[in-house]
């Protein structure tokens, strides 16, 4: 999770990008005010004049008057030229105008002599492009989303103008704010802000309650702008038969997660890669691991990933990437992993490279990505995935989930019973399993609401007899595409470990 020093972190990175000599920084951002408020920490560490300059306002010192004529792009640059000795200059939208000839020479010019001083543009937008000559002389800053400090000043304010301007009761201790602040990760300051005072207005009340509400409302955002969203924490391996050797894997890197283990040494877990036959709970496995570990879960939409516009679709993929890394510690979930780079492993010439590039793009965070973030993906079809992504070291362990065992499916019945309100002690467990060889969970789970539907039209219970009828009227899988069946476990005998 974003510590506490993230924003002194980032006053650094920004400092030594300017002592540095760097004359253009660019910022992707749509939170303005809190980038200005960086900037001037950073300015009055340096002792150095910050200005800042939009077309309304033209060009000024912090809190000082515009000077005269700086409206205009081009007139503010000459302005900047004017002004001697150390300064930063936040130039707001500006990169918009540097398609224009005169403006792009007169920014090089610029450039090429602030490299003589500690004087730097910061140029920032929500989105941004340099055209290709300004490039090389510029250098990006990823600001990132607010951690749990910032959030937490976000929070403490929203609480005291509530209870002033509203007398909204605030109940919550320092445990619950902290809970709250970490619910809000993943947005902007602005938004954490709006999404506490709507839940605030819905709820009346600061309580308990209200740290589920402002998940929720956070979950909504998050669907809705990109390619991520949170997903409740529902799940742990109480809900799955069998998978023997995952549990262990999972149990025992457990530790990492802990002060003593870090102490010790141990390395925190990259992760897994969980593949096997359809419906045998690989997509409830991958889950149960945030559940088991008490972290956040957050789900990746392969799906949505490819984007109409060109060099859109690997900056969703990358801003989704960093985004994960600020909802850290967090178990990054994606299912059916090769929906988003099978072509991958093909020419290109499908979508002109794209789903090339994103693998790079995916594969250079795997790499690179900072600890807090494990990646628990599953797959129907591995050998779908480009060769790349299954080297070794891309995950810690790849884990192949077959069929179950006559003793798993006798699990899984009492489950999926359990689950229905049914006492599993009042059916013939053995017998059921004898009778669904070859049946997946879900099959099996299938099996049980379809005996419902037929006790209830019956107007009988559901027994051990009715049970086995639906299961003697069902093709599983296994049969239906054994071919594809022994295909996935061929590839897995020498490749994966079995995780059960």
């Amino acid at each position: 999770m974003p510590s506490t020093s993230d924003y002194k972190t980032k006053q650094d990175e920004l400092q030594i990008l300017i002592n540095s000599r760097t004359p253009i920084i660019t910022v992707e951002t749509s939170e303005e005010d809190r980038l200005e408020k960086l900037l001037l920490a950073v300015a009055t560490q340096m002792a150095v004049p910050f200005y800042t300059w939009s077309v309304t306002t033209g060009l000024k010192k912090f809190t000082g008057a515009a000077l005269y004529n700086s409206d205009e792009p081009e007139k503010a640059l000459a302005n900047i030229a004017t002004i001697t000795g150390d300064a930063i200059f936040l130039l707001k939208d500006f990169a918009r105008y540097c398609e224009n000839d005169h403006i792009s020479r007169r920014l090089r010019d610029l450039a090429a002599n602030f490299c003589t001083a500690r004087r730097s543009i910061v140029i920032s937008a929500a989105s941004l492009a340099l055209p290709p000559e300004l490039k090389c002389e510029s250098a990006a800053f990823q600001f990132g989303l607010p951690g749990t400090d910032e959030m937490l000043g976000v929070i403490n304010q929203v609480l005291v103008e509530a209870n002033r301007e509203l007398r909204v009761s605030v109940s919550l201790d320092a445990n619950d704010i902290s809970q709250l602040a970490r619910n809000l990760l993943g947005l902007t300051q602005d938004e954490a802000a709006r999404t506490l005072r709507k839940c605030l207005l819905a709820h009346g009340k600061a309580d308990a309650e209200l740290l589920s509400a402002v998940l929720d409302a956070k979950n909504a955002i998050l669907r809705s702008d990109g390619l991520l969203e949170t997903v409740r924490r529902d799940s742990s391996f109480t809900d799955v038969a069998g998978l023997k050797h995952l549990r262990e894997w999972v149990d025992k890197r457990r530790s990492a997660l802990t002060t003593e283990g870090r102490r010790f040494g141990l390395v925190p877990p990259k992760g897994v890669l969980i593949t096997g036959v359809q419906g045998c709970g690989k997509s409830l496995a991958a889950r149960a691991i945030a559940g088991e570990w008490g972290i956040e879960l957050a789900r990746l939409d392969a799906g949505r990933l490819y984007d109409k516009y060109v060099g859109e679709s690997e900056k969703r993929l990358r801003n989704t990437l960093e985004l994960a890394q600020e909802l850290a510690p967090v178990v990054l979930w994606i299912d059916e992993i090769e929906k988003a780079f099978a072509s991958a492993g093909t020419s290109g010439d499908a979508d002109a490279g794209l789903s090339q590039r994103l693998l790079a793009t995916f594969l250079t965070w795997m790499q690179e990505r900072e600890p807090g973030v494990f990646l628990a993906a599953t797959s129907n079809n591995i050998t779908a995935l480009p060769p790349e992504m299954l080297r070794k070291g891309r995950f810690d362990e790849i884990f192949f989930v077959d069929l179950p065992t006559a003793d798993v499916r006798a699990a899984l019945f009492a489950l999926y019973l359990k689950k229905n309100s049914r006492n599993p002690a009042l059916f013939d467990l053995p017998k059921l399993a004898a009778a669904t060889e070859g049946f997946s969970g879900a099959e099996i789970e299938q099996a049980v609401a379809a005996g419902l539907y037929t006790a209830f039209d019956r107007k009988q219970q559901l027994s051990t007899e009715i049970l086995l009828a639906e299961a003697k009227g069902t093709q599983p899988l296994s049969v239906t595409r054994a071919e594809d069946v022994e295909a996935i476990r061929d590839w897995a005998k020498s490749r994966a470990v079995p995780a059960d």
